[in-house]
């Protein structure tokens, strides 16, 4: 006899363990379904954004591996801009810890989790979508793809998605205590290194995490430029503990991300942000918007996801298509927007209001008279 369920989440990534804990809490019986065995690596700087942080109604700092407070921006590796706030902007994490610790929180509601079980076909029959993995066939009313870049749910159901790529690639680094006592509570930004992208430094407990991303389309010698970048840093002796790349999806213009009785979120919706890279937000977000919408298709016996596809036009892709715009502006003059960045300290206090959430793009370029006033800002940096 096929297990049943009124949903299925195939992915426990941030968005589909955020899912999970959503409809549980709602009451509404879930099963997760996740290809590799938890707690399980996953390549990502690990970032949550302080307002990330505040979507979720549960306190993350048992996982936390730093707090970051202070921010240097460099312009190929040379005399950093230093940017400081009292508030967290950003707590740094382990992902195969931190999407472990949401999942938990989702079974202590009732959550059901099967992880090692791969899908491998979905299909609809009657009011039902059938998922079937190597060992099983599930059945539920809705299905939610949480299943990131390759998404197996969108093209098992035939979701033509309209993605572009940002590609990166990541070492997790071991230093000397000296070294890694001197990244406490500090992130680092270079603008400069990686053509057409950036290079980054984030602490963890016993490591750091360091990494480079840009386009994919410009991305030919991305695995050279991260060397170089690692090697400049002067850390002293070090050694990589693992590195690995991935690439990170973004959506464009008419991406349709519902269809029938199954949806899309987070990577798998391709929701990461032209301008940073950053998934987590929009992930969680995404999962937050989604959850409504399904319990009132399942409350009214008719799955109707469409509601679903107006919230995140509304809340998130209005945000990514002024993101997109602004990265090529970035991408094309990044020393321009560093020295903007040395010249107006609004600069720094806007980007501080975004991270803790207190603004978004929408409000940004309002208050800069549009697209034409940031590049006129550029150019007279």
């Amino acid at each position: 006899m096929k297990e049943s369920y009124d949903v299925i989440v195939v992915g426990v990534g941030v968005a589909g363990a955020t899912l999970a804990y959503e409809l549980a809490k709602r009451g509404i019986g879930v099963l997760v379904l996740e290809k590799e065995k938890l707690p399980r690596y996953k390549c990502c700087a690990g970032g949550v954004t302080s307002k990330a942080a505040k979507l979720l109604d549960f306190d993350i700092s048992e996982v936390a591996e730093d707090v970051i407070h202070k921010v240097s921006f460099t312009f190929n590796l040379g005399s950093p801009y230093l940017g400081q706030h009292s508030q967290p902007l950003i707590y740094t994490v382990m992902r195969d810890t931190f999407d472990h610790f949401l999942v938990q929180r989702a079974q202590q509601l009732g959550a059901v989790l099967r992880d090692g079980q791969k899908v491998t076909r979905i299909q609809a029959s009657g009011d039902w979508i059938e998922v079937s993995t190597g060992d099983n066939i599930f059945r539920s009313r809705i299905v939610a793809g949480a299943d990131g870049a390759y998404s197996v749910v969108a093209r098992e159901l035939g979701m033509k998605r309209r993605i572009e790529y940002i590609a990166g690639i990541e070492s997790e680094v071991v230093v000397s205590e000296e070294e890694l006592a001197k990244w406490k509570s500090l992130v680092q930004i270079d603008l400069g290194c990686i053509l057409g992208g950036y290079g980054w430094v984030f602490p963890k407990r016993n490591h750091l995490s360091i990494g480079a991303g840009c386009l994919a389309s410009k991305a030919r010698h991305l695995d050279r430029l991260h060397r170089k970048f690692l090697n400049l840093l002067s850390m002293g002796n070090y050694t990589i503990a693992r590195s690995s790349s991935h690439l990170i999806p973004t959506c464009t213009k008419g991406m349709v991300i519902w269809q029938d009785k199954a949806l899309l979120l987070g990577d798998a919706a391709g929701l990461a942000d032209p301008l940073t890279g950053e998934g987590i937000y929009n992930a969680i977000l995404s999962a937050r918007l989604a959850a409504p919408v399904i319990e009132n298709s399942l409350m009214r016996g008719k799955v109707g996801l469409q509601d679903y596809q107006e919230a995140i036009e509304e809340k998130i892709m209005s945000e990514l298509r002024i993101a997109r715009t602004l990265s090529k502006f970035f991408i094309r003059f990044p020393h321009l927007a560093f020295r903007m960045l040395n010249q107006r300290e609004g600069v720094w206090r806007t980007g501080c209001y975004l991270v803790l959430g207190e603004t978004d793009y929408a409000a940004i370029k309002e208050s800069k008279g549009g697209f034409k006033g940031i590049l006129n800002r550029l150019f007279r940096a």
